[in-house]
């Protein structure tokens, strides 16, 4: 092959490629967002594990009141593991099906669920922790967001939207506001997994709080409920192995106090934001090297 056609072969390789990329920037509407969660409790108030967030089309629906809940969520509720619950929601699997019954069934997912998990550690009174999402804003495929973290401390206390389509991102889609934000706790109350009998000496999160028996070492040590998902009335009223001054000395634990928790127990955020320079820049670069590329070929060529 003479120099021409090798020239001329780089060259159609470049615009095709070139084309490739520019084609996915216009068919794929993708919007990038940033999810803040924000312990909002008193001093001394429960803390939260790293919480997990998706975004789906409304087929994921985590949970329902008097329903068992499914394992993936009692994982999370029992010991702040996100794993099956990942697992299963990148397996486009729903928990609840139509009939309210607690059982894992393939969705209607079509194209992409998003999640991620929030946080490294304990979010405890005070603090916070965000994470970036790429997610689809067309076709409702990434429309809907649902959220999941255990309280601390607890044996299987959590918090979750158990409707799978309450946060609608249509607005934030259609850029009719820059972010939508909510607080959880007050009108989503805290619900008891029903998987684990609530005893302090299995409970998970202790060592946060001086005062109470050491807890649980390990995962799911605690003695099985075999109950079902519902509100939680009143916090650690019902528990095993209380201190005895637990109510003076942990007061600030009761999260259904709205003098100790006027806002709830957190506030989740959702914001949308450019697209962050990285990935512009590392797009840039890849294009931009192709055709350094093929200038330096060119002039291997010429020479």
């Amino acid at each position: 092959m003479n120099c021409f056609l090798k020239h001329k072969t780089l060259v159609t390789t470049l615009f095709t490629l070139t084309s490739l990329a520019t084609t996915a920037s216009v068919t794929q509407a993708h919007s990038f967002v940033r999810v803040k969660v924000e312990n909002l409790s008193p001093t001394g108030g429960v803390s939260l594990t790293p919480v997990w967030v998706g975004f789906h089309d409304g087929s994921f629906d985590s949970y329902n009141p008097g329903a068992s809940a499914q394992l993936g969520l009692e994982l999370l509720a029992e010991d702040g593991n996100t794993e099956q619950i990942t697992e299963d929601f990148n397996n486009n699997l729903t928990y609840i099906n139509s009939n309210n019954e607690s059982e894992t069934v393939p969705s209607t997912q079509v194209g992409q669920r998003v999640d991620g998990t929030l946080g490294g550690g304990p979010i405890t009174p005070g603090n916070k922790a965000s994470g970036m999402f790429e997610i689809i804003d067309e076709d409702n495929t990434n429309r809907y967001f649902s959220y999941a973290s255990m309280i601390l401390p607890s044996n299987d206390y959590y918090i979750a939207n158990g409707d799978p389509f309450i946060w609608d991102l249509l607005p934030l889609f259609s850029r009719e506001v820059s972010s939508i934000s909510f607080n959880v706790g007050l009108s989503e109350r805290v619900n008891d997994g029903g998987s684990e009998i609530n005893d302090f000496t299995t409970s998970a999160g202790n060592p946060l709080y001086p005062g109470l028996p050491p807890g649980q070492t390990g995962p799911q040590q605690g003695e099985d409920e075999n109950g079902v998902n519902e509100n939680v009335a009143d916090p650690y009223a019902n528990f095993l192995n209380r201190p005895a001054d637990f109510d003076t000395d942990f007061a600030a634990l009761d999260f259904n106090d709205e003098t100790l928790y006027p806002n709830g127990i957190a506030r989740i955020t959702i914001t949308r934001v450019s697209v962050p320079e990285s990935s512009t820049t590392i797009g840039l670069m890849g294009i931009g090297g192709l055709f350094l590329l093929g200038a330096s070929l060119r002039r291997r060529h010429s020479n």
